[in-house]
C-alpha cells in the first residue's frame, strides 16, 4: 500500500494550506510510500530529507492540468492504494476505477455554491470519507446529502508541534502588554474594528500601556496603514508585514495576546482558525470572533474570547478586560496550553487521521 496526495495547494507557495499538505504528506512518507500530485511545478533543486515521499511534478497549463495528473496517478497507482485530495476540486483529477479517495473539506468552499452545487455533490459522492476542519464545516457539507457515516472532523493542525519548553522561559520581561496579529490582511479578520475600539480605550486611559505588532500582508494593508495614522496609533501599532515561519514562533513566544477577531464577510469566513491553535501551543489566549469554525479552535470563557467584532460595545469591553487582567489572561493562556495538548498537536491529529484512512 502507498499514500497518493493530489493537491492544488503546495510548497514552495506560502500558506495555511500548503503548509497542511506539505504536513501530511511528510508525515505520511514516515510509514508509507507516499506521492504528491500539486498543481504546479516544483523547483528540481527542492530536496526532501526523506525518500519515501515522490513529488510528481506538473508543467502543464491550468486547463489540462486535471488530466495530465489523471494519467500521471493511473501510471503508479495499484490496488488498496489510499487517495487523500486537499478539496472536492482535486477529485477531478482521480482516476474513474479509483474507489479509496478521502478528501479534505476546509469550510469556504462549501459557501454560495449554488452554480456548483450539482458538481460538489458529484465529487462529494465518489469520496469514501469526507474529512471536514471543524463542526461547522461538517455542517455546511449537510445540504449535500452525503451520509453520516462519510464524514469525520479532524482539526487541521498537522504542522502544528508540541513547544520544546514551557512559554515561561521564553517570555521576556516588558511593562508593555504585548497584542499579536498573524494574518493575511483582509476585512473578515476584523482588524480595523480593532483599531477603532483601542483608539477610544486609549483616548480616555483605559488600558495598560500595550503594544501590537501585526504581522502579513493582503489587500487592506494600505487601509490599515491610514487607519493606525488617523487614530493616533502610530506609536503602538507596528505593521510588520510578511513573516518567516522561524520569526513567527519568535513573535508568538513574546506576545501576551493573540488578537483576531475574525468575521464572516459576503463568502469568506474562517473555516477553522489554524493561528488560534498556533497561539494555544505556546499558552498564549486569543480573541477571537463567534462565526465559522473558529469556535472550535478558541473556547469562550476558557481559552480565550470570542465575540462579535461589529458589536463595538463588545469588542472594547473584550480588549479592556483582555489588556488590563493579567490574572486572567495567565488563566486563559494556560488553558489553551492545555486544550491545544489533549485534542490539537499536529502528531494527535495525524494519528486520528491515519485511523481514519486504513478502516
Amino acid at each position: 500500500m502507498k499514500y497518493i496526495i493530489v493537491t492544488q495547494t503546495y510548497p514552495p507557495r506560502i500558506g495555511g494550506m500548503q503548509n497542511v499538505m506539505a504536513s501530511i504528506s511528510e508525515r505520511l512518507a514516515s510509514i508509507e510510500d507516499t506521492h504528491v500530485f500539486p498543481d504546479h511545478f516544483l523547483s528540481k533543486k527542492s530536496n526532501f530529507s526523506n525518500s519515501q515521499l515522490q513529488i510528481h511534478n506538473n508543467f502543464s497549463p491550468k486547463l489540462l492540468r486535471p488530466f495530465i495528473k489523471k494519467y500521471l496517478i493511473d501510471k503508479v497507482y495499484k490496488d488498496n492504494d489510499v487517495v487523500i485530495c486537499d478539496s472536492w476540486k482535486s477529485i477531478n483529477a482521480v482516476p474513474p476505477n479509483i474507489k479509496k479517495i478521502f478528501v479534505l473539506a476546509h469550510g469556504q468552499e462549501f459557501l454560495l455554491t449554488n452554480k456548483k452545487f450539482g458538481l460538489i455533490k458529484k465529487s462529494l459522492d465518489r469520496a469514501s470519507c469526507i474529512i471536514c476542519s471543524s463542526n461547522y464545516t461538517e455542517n455546511l457539507i449537510t445540504k449535500f446529502k452525503v451520509t453520516d457515516t462519510k464524514k469525520i472532523v479532524i482539526p487541521p493542525t498537522y504542522s502544528i508541534e508540541i513547544p520544546p519548553k514551557s512559554r515561561k522561559k521564553f517570555k521576556k520581561k516588558s511593562k508593555l502588554v504585548s497584542l499579536l496579529t498573524i494574518s493575511r490582511l483582509e476585512e473578515r479578520k476584523g482588524i480595523i474594528p480593532v483599531l477603532k475600539s483601542l483608539s477610544e480605550l486609549n483616548k480616555n486611559k483605559f488600558l495598560k500601556p500595550f503594544f501590537w505588532n501585526i504581522c502579513g500582508e493582503g489587500p487592506q494593508t494600505n487601509e490599515i496603514k491610514k487607519c493606525i495614522k488617523s487614530f493616533g496609533l502610530s506609536e503602538q501599532v507596528k505593521l510588520i508585514g510578511k513573516i518567516s515561519g522561524h520569526d513567527k514562533v519568535d513573535f508568538i513566544q513574546n506576545c501576551d495576546l493573540f488578537v483576531m477577531p475574525s468575521y464572516k464577510v459576503k463568502n469568506s469566513i474562517e473555516g477553522f482558525g489554524i493561528s488560534y491553535i498556533e497561539a494555544a501551543a505556546y499558552g498564549i489566549p486569543s480573541i477571537a470572533g463567534i462565526e465559522g469554525g473558529v469556535v472550535d479552535a478558541v473556547a469562550n470563557s476558557r481559552t480565550g474570547w470570542c465575540i462579535d467584532p461589529l458589536s463595538l460595545k463588545e469588542l472594547a469591553d473584550t480588549l479592556k478586560e483582555a489588556i488590563n487582567d493579567e490574572k486572567k489572561r495567565e488563566e486563559y493562556g494556560l488553558q489553551a496550553q492545555k486544550h491545544f495538548m489533549d485534542y490539537f498537536s499536529g502528531e494527535k491529529v495525524f494519528r486520528k487521521l491515519v485511523d481514519t484512512i486504513t478502516i
